[in-house]
C-alpha cells in the first residue's frame, strides 16, 4: 500500500508539470495532496515507544510470574524479540502501568498482604524507542488466621460429631487453606465453601448450605474465620424425571445412570450418573439437575437426554511412513432393534494389515458400568517375516470402575494360517496352522486427559493360551505399560514410558511369529525402523547373495521412551517441537534377559496440533547399532541411510 501511495504521488506530481498555467488553480490541489502524503509517511516510520523489560522487585511471597500474569503491561520474550520482522505490539501506555500498580496491590490484599504498597519507575532502554518498566513492591506482613470455627445451624449436637466423622467432611477439613496459623487470603472464600458444600452433599445433604465470615483485624494482622454451615436432613431420591426426544425407554435411561429410587442422595452419585449416561452409545448430551422444590428429606432429580444419530458413516484416511496410506470406513446402528444396542461394520486397510469385523454391543450388560462386546473378524497381515491369515470371534467384558479406571475380560478364539516370508518372497512351503483360544484380561488407569495433561498412566495386561486343554498353541504373555506427563508451564510438558513384555511358551521359535515381541518404529524406539531393534535374520537370495535383514522376534522385551514438548505458539498456534531419547531391546529367550545390552535411539522432532491429531515429523538416531542394524552382513555395508531414522505419523507417539 505504501508503495502505491509513493508511486500515486509521484505521477501527480509529473503531471503537474504538464498542467498549462491557465489551469494552474488544478494543479494546487494535486501539489497539496503529494505534501499530505509525504507528511503521514513520515509520520509512519516514527516507531512507537514500546515495552522491552518488566522487572518486579521486593517480591517474595509470589514469583515474577505469578504476578506478570495479574498485570496488562507486557515484554516480548526472548523468541519474540528474535523475529524482527515483527515490529507491533507490546505498546508502553503510562495508564496501563499505574492501572498495573493498583492490580498488584489488590492481588496482594486479597491474599492477606493488607499493608502491601507498590510504586513504578520507568527507564529508558538500549534504544529511544524503548522503556523498561520497574514495579517496586513492598509486600509487609501477612496477616494470619488466628482462630477458625465451624458453626452448624439448626443442627443436633450429636449429628454434628457423627458429621465430623464422615470422609469427605474431614478431606474438606484438612485441605482448608485457612486453618489457624495460615495466611488469610479473602480469595479463599468461594473454594472452601464450596468444598464444605460439596462434602456435605456426597454424605447425602441435598438441600445443605454452606458460607464464610471473617472479622480481620488489618492492624493486629490477625483474623477470625467462621465457616457456617446449615446441613438440613439427609435425603433419598425419590422420583427421576427423564425430557428428551428417545428412541429408547425412559426405565433405560434411569437403569444407565445407575441412580434408583430410595438410594441416599450424593452429589457424587449424580456425577457419577452423567459420566454412565456419556458412556452410553445412544447418548449425545446428557445433564442431571435438582428441579426446584423444597427441603425435604427425600430429593426429586431430573435426566435431560439428547440422543446421537441412529445411523452415521465414518471415514477416516491417514498416512505414515511405515503404513503408508491407510483407512477405515465404519457403518453404525445405535439402537437396531429399539433396545440401545449398537450394531457397527468396520472395514480398515494398509499396506501391512487389512481387517474387517462386525461388532455387537450391548451395554449395562451386567450392570450400567459393564459393556459386551461379540466381534467376529478377519485379518490378513503382512510382515517381513510372516504372513498371516486370522478369523476368528471375540468377546470381550468391559467394567468402567471410574472416570480413571477401566478393565476388561474377553476371550478370544481364532484360525490362523501363518506363512514365513523373506523378506518380499513368502514360503507357502512353511505353513503353519493353528487355533488359538486364550483369555486376556487388561486394565487402564489413567490420570491424563485432554484437558489435563499430566499424570499416571498405568496399562497391564495378561494372556493365557490353551487354558482347559483348548486351541493347538499354549503360552502365557505378559506385559505392563507405564507412563508419566509432567506439565513444567502450560507450554512445556516431560513425557515418560517404561514397556515391558513377556512371553513363556516352550521353544522361543515355536510360538508363531505374530505372538512374539517386537520393538523399533514411529511409537517405539525411534533411532530404529518399524520392528528392527533386536534379533533378526540374514535373508538371502537364490544365488546366495545377502537380500537384507527381516526380524525374529523374541519371548522378552523391554523398552523406554522419554521426550520435551516445547509448544510455539508465537511462531504458529497448535506447532510444537520435541527432543527425545529412546532405547529398548528384543531377546529370542526370556532366559535371556539383559537390561545392560539395551540399545538407544535420539532426536527430535515437530508436531502440529491438527482437528485430526497432533501431526508427527521425528528424525532419530542410533546413539549404539549393532552390525545388523546398519544393514553391514559378514563386514560389508550393503548401503541405506542405516543410522537415521525417519518417521511420520498421526498422533503422539505415546
Amino acid at each position: 500500500m505504501r508503495i502505491c501511495l509513493i508511486l500515486f504521488v509521484g505521477f501527480s506530481i509529473v503531471l503537474s508539470h504538464g498542467i498549462s498555467s491557465r489551469d494552474s488553480h488544478a494543479s494546487a490541489p494535486l501539489e497539496a495532496f503529494a505534501e499530505e502524503e509525504s507528511v503521514l509517511l513520515a509520520f509512519d516510520e516514527i516507531r512507537r515507544t514500546q515495552v522491552r523489560k518488566v522487572k518486579i522487585r521486593g517480591n517474595e511471597a509470589f514469583t515474577d510470574i505469578v504476578l506478570k500474569d495479574v498485570i496488562a503491561t507486557e515484554a516480548p520474550g526472548f523468541f519474540r524479540r528474535i523475529q524482527f520482522w515483527k515490529r507491533g505490539g507490546f505498546d508502553y501506555s503510562e495508564t496501563e502501568v499505574r492501572r498495573d500498580v493498583i492490580r498488584i496491590e489488590r492481588f496482594y490484599r486479597r491474599r492477606g498482604f493488607y499493608d502491601i504498597s507498590v510504586s513504578h519507575q520507568i527507564e529508558q532502554g538500549s534504544k529511544e524507542h524503548q522503556r523498561i518498566v520497574i514495579f517496586n513492591v513492598q509486600e509487609g506482613e501477612p496477616t494470619l488466621v488466628e482462630n477458625l470455627d465451624l458453626i452448624f445451624e439448626n443442627t443436633d449436637e450429636d449429628f454434628i460429631e457423627e458429621i465430623k466423622e464422615f470422609r469427605d467432611f474431614q478431606r474438606a477439613q484438612d485441605n482448608n487453606p485457612l486453618r489457624e496459623g495460615r495466611r488469610y487470603e479473602a480469595v479463599r472464600h468461594p473454594d472452601i465453601e464450596g468444598a464444605y458444600l460439596n462434602a456435605l452433599r456426597n454424605s447425602g445433604f441435598a438441600f445443605a448450605q454452606t458460607r464464610i465470615e471473617a472479622d480481620v483485624d488489618t492492624v493486629g494482622r490477625k483474623a477470625d474465620v467462621r465457616v457456617i454451615m446449615e446441613p438440613k436432613q439427609i435425603a433419598t431420591f425419590r422420583n427421576i424425571e427423564v425430557e428428551g426426544e428417545l428412541t429408547v425407554s425412559e426405565s433405560l435411561i434411569r437403569y444407565q445412570s445407575g441412580i434408583r429410587e430410595g438410594q441416599q442422595y450424593s452429589l457424587r452419585r449424580m456425577r457419577d450418573g452423567q459420566q454412565l449416561l456419556f458412556r452410553h452409545p445412544l447418548v449425545r448430551l446428557a445433564t442431571l439437575s435438582i428441579p426446584e422444590q423444597e427441603p425435604d428429606d427425600y430429593v426429586d432429580i431430573r435426566i435431560r437426554i439428547r440422543e446421537q444419530s441412529l445411523r452415521s458413516v465414518q471415514v477416516l484416511a491417514g498416512f505414515g511412513n511405515e503404513e503408508l496410506l491407510r483407512g477405515q470406513v465404519t457403518w453404525t446402528h445405535r439402537n437396531p432393534f429399539g433396545n440401545g444396542h449398537r450394531f457397527s461394520v468396520t472395514t480398515r486397510a494398509s499396506f501391512i494389515e487389512q481387517r474387517g469385523n462386525l461388532e455387537y454391543l450391548l451395554p449395562g450388560f451386567v450392570n450400567p458400568r459393564s459393556n459386551l462386546s461379540i466381534s467376529p473378524f478377519g485379518v490378513r497381515r503382512l510382515e517381513d517375516n510372516f504372513l498371516l491369515y486370522r478369523t476368528g470371534i471375540n468377546n470381550n467384558l468391559t467394567y468402567y470402575h471410574s472416570q480413571q479406571l477401566i478393565g476388561s475380560v474377553s476371550y478370544e478364539f481364532s484360525l490362523n494360517d501363518e506363512a514365513v516370508r523373506d523378506g518380499r518372497s513368502t514360503q507357502t512351503d512353511s505353513t503353519q496352522i493353528y487355533n488359538v483360544s486364550s483369555l486376556r484380561l487388561s486394565a487402564l488407569y489413567n490420570e491424563s486427559t485432554s484437558e489435563r495433561g499430566r499424570g499416571w498412566s498405568v496399562r497391564p495386561f495378561a494372556e493365557i493360551s490353551g487354558f482347559l486343554n483348548t486351541g493347538t498353541i499354549s503360552y502365557q504373555r505378559f506385559s505392563l505399560d507405564v507412563r508419566r506427563f509432567i506439565e513444567f508451564s502450560s507450554t512445556t510438558k516431560l513425557a515418560l514410558r517404561v514397556d515391558t513384555g513377556l512371553l513363556l511358551s516352550g521353544d522361543p521359535f515355536s510360538t508363531p511369529s505374530n505372538i512374539r515381541f517386537y520393538s523399533g518404529g514411529s511409537n517405539s524406539v525411534r533411532g530404529y525402523s518399524r520392528r528392527q531393534l533386536g534379533p533378526k535374520r540374514p535373508v538371502k537370495d537364490d544365488d546366495g547373495n545377502f537380500k537384507q535383514y527381516v526380524p525374529l522376534g523374541g519371548q522378552s522385551a523391554m523398552m523406554f521412551n522419554s521426550e520435551i514438548r516445547q509448544d510455539l505458539p508465537f511462531l504458529l498456534n497448535g506447532l510444537q517441537i520435541a527432543g527425545f531419547l529412546d532405547g529398548g531391546q528384543v531377546w529370542v529367550s526370556y532366559k535371556d534377559t539383559n537390561p545392560s545390552e539395551l540399545q538407544y535411539g535420539a532426536g527430535g522432532g515437530l508436531r502440529y496440533m491438527s482437528p485430526v491429531g497432533p501431526i508427527r515429523l521425528d528424525l532419530g538416531w542410533k546413539l549404539n547399532p549393532r552390525e545388523d542394524d546398519l544393514n553391514s552382513f559378514e563386514g560389508q555395508n550393503f548401503g541405506g541411510v542405516n543410522r537415521w531414522a525417519l518417521h511420520f505419523s498421526i498422533g503422539q507417539a505415546f
